[in-house]
């Protein structure tokens, strides 16, 4: 899916959100990182329409490759595992977050540097390509994570 157009047509917000029909992407940010590297994407998408929805791939020219991939703890080590889809309940929102859920930025073209943003389409199954950007920063940006569990 790395080859996905990055479409418009969302309104946009404050850097790091979009919004399209009753899907809005939130608090969209990445670390800095290396070219070749391979870097994290967390966002936090709300749902408030009244269908589920699920997000099932993604792409971003920034990377070679952009998958779904979740972070678990079973027992005292760290798994990661790529995951097909991820449900986005009705009336709900879903957060991709530091050891949980994140969109895997593989083979970056270019370095990630702190203040840039990273353009990002999330195909969703029901809503079809939304676009957002990932902010560069060494954390999530003010309130993004408000409310969340780590």
């Amino acid at each position: 899916m790395a080859g996905l157009a990055i479409l418009g047509g969302l309104a946009s917000g404050p850097a790091g959100a979009a919004s399209g029909g009753h899907l809005t992407i939130r608090g969209a940010w990445t670390r800095p990182g290396a070219a070749g590297a391979n870097g994290a994407g967390y966002l936090t998408i709300i749902n408030s329409g009244h269908a589920a929805d699920r997000v099932i791939g993604a792409a971003s020219p920034a990377a070679a490759r952009v998958s779904i991939h979740e972070s678990r703890v079973v027992g005292s080590v760290v798994t990661m595992r790529t995951v097909d889809a991820v449900a986005i309940p009705a009336g709900a929102s879903v957060a991709f977050r530091p050891g949980g859920l994140h969109l895997m930025l593989e083979g970056l073209k270019a370095p990630l540097k702190t203040g840039d943003s990273v353009a990002v389409t999330l195909v969703f199954a029901g809503a079809g390509r939304r676009a957002a950007r990932l902010v560069v920063a060494n954390g999530p940006p003010a309130g993004a994570m408000a409310g969340m569990k780590m």
